[in-house]
């Protein structure tokens, strides 16, 4: 009796394994059957922003459905983050969020929850590329003339959008690998930091906002922080091209779930953007926001993100960051 009952149990364990699989194969196949919201954990008019709008644009087209973006900004993108991992896991509410989410502010202060726990990822779908930029009425022309003064001296100051933000943390590594040292002025925003470096009030900004000034000649770019020269910009050279090796080249951007969504609905979107991105035109669409199309699948994203997220909060730890 002992042994039929194990087999009784074994049976009713495989049909409820079994008729979940179905279950979610059958919602997979329904999905998605109404409007779907895309958050952005922060203030509209942004480059995530951007992003998301022209990702939304394109699934729709590709799945059928209406797929909307909503903006939920604040507390340097928790607000939406928070909202989104406690939203029904179904598909419904997905959000398009950046690196800083996932590997920074976990590291510096206490969050409601646990973006690498709360959330799922579903496609990384850009990187970000930054330029180190100094007012024009400074003497550097080139990466190794600012390199040698900052090396020799502290009187320069670099502004950032806040404490703890990407651009905050990324200076400090780059500071850290270069031996150099600038002074931290942090602001509520990137417009208002990249406004005083624009006066000259500040000296230096890293930063993607600065990248149409230096087109226009208002600052000077000296280095990109990404993987390629940029299409508008192709005399400055990278940080590897610099002989700058260790510093994180680029931030990233992608597509999230609650946490339990249905694996067959995370690969079933993931699967539509991977064929979006194999359209030349829509390629050209995200790039031509200012950011470098680059996607990856939830399985390769979801490793990325861990490796990421270890890299900053080692270097994290070895800092004073008091907010």
């Amino acid at each position: 009796m002992k042994s039929l009952s194990f087999q009784v149990a074994g049976l009713c364990a495989s049909s409820f394994v079994a008729m979940a699989m179905m279950a979610g194969t059958a919602v997979a196949q329904s999905y998605p059957e109404t409007t779907v919201r895309i958050v952005v954990p922060y203030p509209a008019g942004g480059t995530a922003d951007a992003v998301a709008r022209t990702l939304a644009g394109g699934l729709s087209t590709k799945l059928g459905a209406n797929f909307i973006v909503e903006n939920q900004g604040g507390a340097s993108g928790m607000i939406g983050t928070t909202y989104v991992s406690q939203a029904a896991a179904d598909g419904y509410t997905l959000m398009l969020g950046a690196n800083n989410i996932f590997s920074i502010l976990p590291h510096v202060s206490e969050t409601q929850v646990d973006p690498l726990t709360a959330l799922v990822p579903v496609a990384k779908v850009a990187d970000s590329q930054r330029l180190l930029a100094v007012h024009p009425s400074l003497p550097y022309e080139d990466i190794d003339a600012f390199l040698a003064h900052i090396q020799e001296s502290d009187d320069l100051n670099y502004a950032s959008s806040g404490i703890g933000s990407t651009p905050h943390i990324l200076t400090e590594f780059f500071l850290s690998e270069v031996g150099g040292e600038m002074n931290h002025i942090p602001y509520p925003g990137a417009n208002p930091a990249l406004n005083d470096v624009l006066a000259g009030y500040v000296d230096v900004m890293i930063d993607t906002v600065v990248i149409p000034q230096v087109e226009a000649g208002a600052l000077r770019g000296l280095v990109v922080f990404g993987s390629e020269r940029l299409a508008n910009l192709p005399d400055i050279p990278t940080l590897e091209e610099a002989g700058l090796t260790g510093i994180p080249a680029s931030g990233w951007t992608g597509l999230f779930a609650p946490a339990d969504t249905p694996v067959e609905i995370v690969a079933q979107l993931s699967d539509a953007i991977a064929e979006l991105y194999e359209d030349e035109a829509f390629r050209a669409s995200v790039t031509n926001l200012g950011v470098a199309p680059d996607f990856q699948e939830y399985e390769t994203f979801q490793q990325s993100i861990l490796s990421d997220s270890q890299m900053f909060g080692e270097f994290i730890a070895t800092l004073d960051i008091e907010e």
